[in-house]
C-alpha cells in the first residue's frame, strides 16, 4: 500500500520548478518531517501551495463516479474498492493537500485529479516525486 500526497503548487512556483522537481519535493520532505517548528512550517508551506477547493473538487469526483458499483463516499473521503481490477484506494481531501492510499500503480482517481493543473505528488516513504500533468493521459473503461 502506498500513500501520495498531492499538494496544488503555486503557478509561478510551478513554472520556476517544473524542471528540477527534487527541489520541491526536498522541501516539502523536509516541512513533513518537521516536528519541532510545526507552526512555521505550515506558515512556509502556504506560501508554496495554494489552497484546494475541495467543494469543488468533492463534487466532481462525485459526479465522475457516482455510478460505479466499487465507489463509496463519505463526508471528504473517496473509497474505490474494485474487486475485479484489485484496486483499494482511498482519497482523503484536505484544503491544503489531497492524501490518496492505494495498492495499484495508477488509481481511477487520478484521471479525475489530472484535470487540476498544478499538482505535485509526493510518496514520503518511498521517496517517490512527480508531477501529475507528467504522467501519460489514462484511458480507464
Amino acid at each position: 500500500m502506498r500513500t501520495f500526497y498531492l499538494f496544488e503548487i503555486k503557478e509561478d512556483l510551478k513554472q520556476m520548478l517544473k524542471k528540477t522537481p527534487y527541489e520541491l519535493y526536498r522541501t516539502l520532505e523536509t516541512i513533513y518531517y518537521e516536528t519541532n517548528e510545526v507552526e512555521v512550517s505550515f506558515l512556509f508551506l502556504k506560501q508554496l501551495i495554494t489552497p484546494i477547493s475541495i467543494k469543488q473538487l468533492d463534487v466532481a469526483i462525485f459526479k465522475r463516479f457516482k455510478d460505479n458499483y466499487f465507489y463509496t463516499k463519505f463526508k471528504n473521503v473517496h473509497c474505490m474498492h474494485d474487486v475485479y481490477r484489485k484496486e483499494n484506494t482511498t482519497l482523503k481531501l484536505y484544503k491544503t493537500y489531497l492524501k490518496l492510499e492505494t495498492n495499484v500503480i495508477k488509481p481511477r482517481f487520478l484521471e479525475e485529479l489530472q484535470k487540476n493543473h498544478n499538482l505535485f505528488v509526493c510518496d514520503f516513504a518511498e521517496k517517490d516525486y512527480f508531477w501529475l500533468d507528467s504522467l501519460e493521459p489514462m484511458v480507464i473503461g
